[in-house]
């Protein structure tokens, strides 16, 4: 469905959005299924933009790897913030795993799957960017918790690298293999990505020549996936992670200086949402982290 909308943001901006929904990027087998379904994008845009080479930001909905929706109010406020600003801005679909396989396992396959998720809509863009009007080399990436950890896994993982559980039956192909023979063809590389309140399995995966810049944004007291290192929701049978403080140091380490981090003192996970009013967003909050997230992409040739 095609819709023109007047969508007033939580900062006050009132701005025409064109909005797509639900548009196939790949086909995928879900976690414990045995049929293969679409994986689907919400497509955001300036209403009557005739720019041909556009800037991208593909969101990432976060929820443990096992809920989420690319229709989360926080995806929806990022894309129509983003599409009023002049960017076109995609929510995308990836694959979650059923409750009862929510453990070690299930949480090292489903974060790796879904870093092929978003490998995959990064390659779709490129290889319709005539289509969707997009300058491919101006391509961002966002995810919040989950979203997050796919796209740094997405990053900075190589084959030989992979954990032994994607290895398991079944095999899981490799990370930037996926989509159709269009799609395969592209290469991955992102002109940036924001990271809020991600990890990563192991920060030794980051090697010297993965230079992406990159934007992590933190709470300080963040108990599901600490900014320090900790176990995943803080339950010591599930993996040990590592936040954006350990990710900053690796890179300071390997002398990488297109990284910032933003840590921000006494806030949790996911703080810009007001959790007694499930999923509300706070607006101060969520503008902050807008501001730090546009001003990166501008740095990084964005507009």
């Amino acid at each position: 469905m095609t819709l023109v909308l007047l969508t007033p943001s939580i900062s006050g901006v009132a701005q025409d959005v064109r909005v797509r929904r639900e548009i196939p990027y790949c086909q995928a087998m879900y976690p414990g299924e045995d049929k293969m379904k679409n994986l689907c994008f919400d497509f955001y845009e300036p209403a009557g933009d005739s720019d041909t080479l556009r800037p991208l930001v593909i969101t990432l909905f976060g929820g443990g790897f096992v809920v989420g929706s690319r229709d989360y109010e926080d995806m929806v406020e990022w894309c129509n913030r983003f599409a009023e600003n002049g960017y076109a801005a995609a929510s995308i679909d990836y694959r979650l795993m059923p409750v009862r396989k929510f453990n070690t396992k299930g949480l090292i396959r489903t974060g790796f799957m879904a870093a092929q998720d978003v490998s995959t809509a990064v390659r779709f863009f490129k290889a319709h960017s005539d289509k969707y009007r997009i300058d491919t080399n101006r391509i961002f990436l966002l995810g919040q918790s989950a979203g997050a950890v796919a796209i740094l896994h997405a990053l900075y993982m190589d084959e030989d690298e992979r954990p032994a559980e994607t290895f398991l039956d079944p095999e899981l192909p490799p990370l930037h293999s996926m989509g159709n023979a269009a799609t395969r063809k592209q290469s991955f590389r992102v002109a940036g990505a924001i990271l809020l309140w991600g990890c990563i399995f192991d920060p030794m995966m980051i090697d010297p020549d993965e230079t992406t810049p990159i934007c992590m944004i933190h709470g300080e007291k963040d108990n599901i996936l600490a900014a320090d290192s900790g176990f995943a929701f803080s339950i010591p049978t599930l993996p040990y992670v590592y936040g954006s403080k350990v990710i900053a140091d690796r890179l300071r380490e390997l002398g990488t200086s297109s990284f910032e981090l933003h840590l921000l003192a006494d806030e949790p996970h996911a703080f810009y949402f007001k959790y007694a009013y499930l999923f509300r967003l706070d607006a101060m909050k969520f503008d902050n982290c807008y501001e730090i997230a546009e001003e990166f992409m501008r740095r990084h040739g964005s507009k």
